[in-house]
Order: structure tokens, then sequence, then C-alpha cells
């Protein structure tokens, strides 16, 4: 077998394994599958009434609304919202998406650790120990951690990137922003943590990075860049939290959430799992100086560490309880460990006196092999654990409206919108200022009310407030004053004595100039790129 179809056959046997649970007519289970479910329903019904973009998702709670997708980045969730557009069924269409976020991994982890290290064996050994290692798998299988584990995909990138920042002189940039970019627009948290790890890196590198002015220009100018191209996503965030009434606290007790130091290494939903502290192993038996290799190891190591009980999370709680885990690190250390473990199994060969030939071949293909019997053996534990069951969804399954109820513990749910039962049952309904009611008629991202006593001082529409509705009278058009003081927290319209009343989400001026900030950093990057191809080219020929 030629190297080139060993390494295909390689990853077919790999990615084939990691996709096994979805080879069934029903829907994996998970943590919080319907939560997710849910989003990818509201963006589908949102893509269907021309809207695909609403910050307030409208299918949730009975139709009165959630921010998910204020709160949540929604990047790669529009490839399943997508699928069921076109007619696909959401137990398949979730499937495919898992599956693409695994192949779409797979790459992103041999790509990045192929341009570190260099070398193709690196690069495949990494990328199987990140695409089996026990906690990537519980994420996606167990947890259903979609925000974790599309994230994921992008932390690969942000480590090449690193390596690029210390080792080639930033000469592509690029990388560490779409990494960042991509780690930012999937999961929050996450992104917090690979941030952590950049600063950490510039520190180790900080002489060297010193005496090299422009590098630290060139990152400036990269952070801002990134800054920008996901100002859509963060400005409204940060708008949203600075105008407060999300009175409810869901972060979790970190000190019971800790592990203890052994326990890293349990076969436990959670932890780490041994299998991926195996390969740091073989660094007792290398020689070579392994900077940048030794220092992904050491930050992993730190990571996993940092969710242990060691840590006195009693005065962390205040500050990082929003982690509500600390075990989320591993989502970062993984793919660390696994980057300095693909790169010492490619130096144990090359140690092994198999320079070059057919000895290297053979060696690379047993160390190969022995890496994905490990970690073939690792996921086959976890998924023997496994106790979510399966369950079809019928494509109308949020038709009922109790069922839009499942936003877990609903920390984005302005604290006066407390009884989700009463918002449901009256998503239909407006009601005066004298308790009588009147039927609220639903459009798109739009409810009417019409025939409004001209007594009536105001009216509470089946809206959740958040800031940024608006509404009219839609027989003179003039705007009328909106509040967040209707009952359980809905939208309450002063009528001003209009009779007929439209109530939409219009969005905030902040909201519309971190758009437009974005949608120029875009085409700015778009034609800055177009210009270099060509300049490139340019020279190319005249050479």
């Amino acid at each position: 077998m030629s190297r080139k179809a060993f390494y295909t056959a390689l990853s077919a046997i790999i990615l084939l394994a990691a996709c096994a649970p979805l080879f069934t007519v029903n829907c994996i289970g998970g943590h919080d599958i319907t939560y997710h479910l849910l989003r990818i329903e509201a963006l589908k019904e949102g893509i269907l009434a021309g809207r695909p973009f609403l910050r307030i998702n409208l299918l949730f709670l009975g139709g009165t609304g959630y921010a998910s997708s204020l709160f949540y980045p929604d990047l790669l969730l529009y490839i399943p919202a997508l699928l069921r557009v076109s007619g696909l069924g959401i137990d398949l269409s979730f499937h495919i998406f898992i599956a693409v976020c695994i192949v779409l991994g797979y790459i992103s982890c041999f790509l990045s650790v192929r341009y570190i290290s260099e070398s193709d064996m690196a690069a495949a050994a990494a990328a199987l120990i990140f695409t089996l290692c026990q906690y990537h798998l519980d994420d996606i299988y167990v947890r259903s951690a979609v925000g974790e584990y599309t994230a994921a995909i992008f932390v690969p990138l942000v480590i090449a990137g690193l390596y690029d920042l210390v080792s080639k002189g930033f000469a592509r940039p690029w990388i560490l922003m779409l990494g960042m970019t991509g780690v930012l627009l999937c999961h929050t948290i996450t992104a917090v943590v690979c941030t952590v790890l950049c600063i950490a890196m510039v520190l180790v590198y900080g002489r060297q990075l010193a005496a090299e002015p422009k590098i630290f220009l060139k990152l400036a100018l990269a952070a801002l860049t990134t800054l920008a191209l996901t100002a859509f996503y963060w400005l409204p965030v940060v708008e949203m939290l600075s105008a407060g009434g999300f009175g409810r606290d869901f972060t979790f007790d970190l000190g019971y959430e800790s592990v203890k130091l052994w326990e890293v290494f349990y076969n436990r939903t959670g932890r780490m799992g041994i299998a991926i502290f195996l390969f740091l192993l073989i660094r007792l038996v290398i020689n070579k100086s392994l900077r940048f290799a030794d220092i992904c190891m050491i930050c992993g190591l730190l990571l996993t560490l940092f969710s242990t009980s060691l840590i006195p999370w009693e005065r962390l709680q205040e500050v990082l309880g929003f982690m509500q885990f600390p075990w989320r690190v591993y989502v970062v250390a993984g793919p660390l460990l696994a980057a300095a473990g693909g790169i010492y199994a490619s130096i144990l060969v090359s140690e092994a006196g198999a320079d070059s030939g057919a000895g290297r071949a053979s060696w690379e293909r047993l160390v190969l092999i022995i890496t994905t019997g490990i970690m073939l053996c690792s996921e086959i534990c976890v998924l023997q654990r496994n106790d979510q069951p399966y369950y079809s969804y019928s494509n109308d399954y949020f038709a009922y409206a109790p069922y839009t109820a499942e936003i877990i513990g609903g920390e984005w749910l302005p604290a006066a919108a407390g009884d989700r039962e009463a918002l449901i049952a009256g998503a239909d309904v407006a009601v005066l200022d004298n308790g009588s009611k009147l039927k609220a008629e639903r459009y798109k991202n739009e409810i009417r009310v019409s025939s409004v006593p001209d007594t009536a001082e105001y009216v509470d529409v089946p809206f959740v407030y958040y800031k940024g509705y608006a509404a009219t009278d839609t027989d003179s058009g003039s705007v009328l004053d909106v509040s967040a003081e209707g009952m359980n927290g809905c939208v309450r319209v002063y009528t001003d004595g209009a009779r007929n009343i439209r109530v939409y989400y219009k969005g905030t001026l902040i909201q519309h100039i971190s758009d437009v900030v974005s949608i120029v950093c875009i085409i700015a990057l778009a034609a800055y790129s177009v210009m270099r191809i060509r300049r490139e080219r340019t020279v190319a020929e005249e050479d």
C-alpha cells in the first residue's frame, strides 16, 4: 500500500469510527440535545420567514421569543438549519451536522499540526488523537455540547496561529484570526480560554517578540480585525448585559464541580481520560529540543490541573462562576495535548534510526496503527458507558408549544419573565390595561393587535421584552412608546389613542452599527485578499 493510500485509509477509519453512533434512524441523545434542536428549528423558521438573522428567536416559548441567537453564536448551526429548510428531517439534519463537525475538526487539526511540524505523520497522529479523545466524544454524544464541539474545530487553528506568531514572524496572521473568529462565533467560554492561551504564549515569548516591534503591531492589527469581524455578535451582547434585567443566577459551585487530580484520568463525563496522556510519555525518550511542542504540552497540562480541586475555587467563584464547570477548559487542553502527542510520535519515528526510505515508512505505519488502536479502545469505553437514549423527533415536534420552552436554565430570559407556562398559554393574547383581552395576530417577526379601545392606556403584547422592540400605529404610522413593564416580562405598548398596533423587533442602534462594522471589515478583507493575490501573480509572471 502506498503512503498516500495508507493515510487515506487511516483517515477513513478514524472518521467512520467517530461517526459510528450517527448511523441510526433515531437521533442521538445528550444532556442539552433538545435545546440545540430547538435552536436549529428556530433558525429554520427564521429562514423560511425571510428573516435568517433574527437575534430574538420567535419559535421559543410558544412564539413569545427568547434571545438565543443574540447571546449564543449560531455560526455553524446554519448548516442543519439549511438542511431542514431543504426538507430533511430533524434527526438526519442533526446527524449530518455532527458528521460535518467531526470531519472539519479532523481536517483542522491535521492541517494545523502539519504547519507546525511539517510532518504528515505528526499531523495524522494529532488529528486522530484529537478526534477520538474522550472529552471530545463526550461533548458530542453525552453532553451534546454543540457550542464546545463546534468551537473545538477552530482551536487547532489558534494553536497553529500562535506557532506562526512565535516561530514564523507572524507571516500568516490570518491563521490566528480565523481561529479566534471561529471560536468566538461558536462558544464564548472557549473563546475566553483561547484568549488566556494567547496572552500566556505572548508572555512566554515576550523577550523574543519585543525584539521585533513589527510583530506586535501586526498582532494588534490582527486582534482589532478579529474584533471588527465579530462585532455583530459581541457588541450586542455587551449592550444587552449593560442594560441589565437578567436577574437569574445560574452559576454553578465551581468547587463542587472541580475534579480530584486522579479523577482526571477516569472514564467519566467531564474527564480527560487516560489515553490522551499516554502519548506524552514519549517525551521521556526524546533528546531533541521541541520548544513549541513542549509548551503545548505544558499549557495543556496546566489547563487540566486548572480543572482540579488544587485550585482555590471558593476564592475564584465570583469571578469565574460563568464557566459553570472548571473542566470546560478541556476543550482547549485536548487539542494542545493532541498536537504535542502527535509531534512527539513523529520525532520518535525519526529517532528510531529510520529517517528515510522504507524503514521510516514502516515505523510510521506501526506507530500510527498503535496510536489508532489506543484511541479506538478509548472510544469504545466512552460509548459503552453512554447512557443517553436515542429518540426520533418528528418534523413537527416543536409545533407542540410546551416543547419550545426547553431553554435549560433560561439564563437569558429577563428576570420579570418568571412564568414560562403563562408565557406559552398567553402567546396569542394581548392584554389591555383593564384586564380584557384581544387577539394577537402573528406575521413573521411581528404581532398585530386590532380594534384597541380608545380608552386603553396600554396593551401588553405576547413578546418577551428585550431592548430593541418597537411599535407603530398601523393607521397613522406614528411610533409608539414601549417598555418592559408588561405582565410576566412582556412588551408593553402605550397606545396613545392608536386603534391598530404593530409590534416587532427593530433592533438597537448598537446592533445596526455592529452589523455595519462587521460587513465593512469582511468587504475590506476580501478586497485586500484579491489585491494581494493579483500582486503576487503579477510578480510571479514578471519573474
